[in-house]
């Protein structure tokens, strides 16, 4: 665990659980919250600061999503949206990745994992084409960045290989976060849910299909 002095304010945050206590209920729209996010995580680039994404605070998460990838496209195309590090693809099954993200940095730190059936590119998850129809598009944690969640939620759901999946995880203890899981739920199907905890934080991973 990163000493405080390091942290950024939702490290900090996440850490506290007073604070995520007091989170939980409060009804914080995600424009506000998405600021607070996005000037952190121009900082979190800059000083190589997702490295905490590897404490073991976050370990069930990763273990979850990476299940649910791998149920659903074990052999098939995985596309990785907001991918920061490749974090998830170490250890993860599948048949050819592809890890985007925003941050130049964090796609030059990935690289070196890069091989015939794995690439990291630079790119906006909210334009984002994939190049060929993916069996599973992962949110992991992106989403609160993302000026417009829903929309990009239902237009990579369009990109998907038939039988394909989304998968998103967020944090479950905050209340814009269960408001908008609420909201993609409305416009896609819900194949299967899980609520991920770990000592006082929590995280919903959710996948979804295009309704039929």
């Amino acid at each position: 665990m990163l000493p405080v002095r390091a942290l950024t304010f939702v490290g900090w945050l996440m850490q506290s659980r007073l604070a995520v206590a007091a989170i939980s209920g409060l009804p914080m729209p995600l424009w506000v919250l998405r600021r607070v996010l996005q000037r952190d995580n121009v900082r979190e680039n800059e000083k190589d600061g997702w490295q905490r994404l590897r404490d073991d605070q976050e370990t069930a998460r990763y273990v979850e999503v990476r299940r649910v990838v791998e149920k659903y496209a074990s052999d098939g195309l995985v596309v990785d949206l907001g991918c920061s590090q490749g974090i998830l693809q170490e250890g993860l099954r599948y048949g050819r990745y592809i890890g985007v993200d925003s941050s130049e940095n964090s796609i030059r730190l990935a690289q070196p994992k890069s091989d015939g059936r794995t690439r990291f590119v630079a790119g906006d998850a909210s334009t984002y084409i994939p190049e060929q129809a993916p069996d599973a598009v992962v949110l992991n944690e992106v989403i609160y960045y993302l000026p417009d969640p829903l929309q990009t939620v239902q237009r990579q759901a369009r990109f998907l290989a038939p039988g394909g999946v989304v998968v998103i995880s967020l944090f479950a203890r905050a209340w814009s976060c269960r408001r908008l899981l609420r909201r993609i739920s409305a416009s896609l199907d819900l194949v299967e849910t899980a609520l991920v905890t770990s000592g006082h934080l929590a995280w919903t991973v959710a996948v979804y299909r295009p309704q039929a």
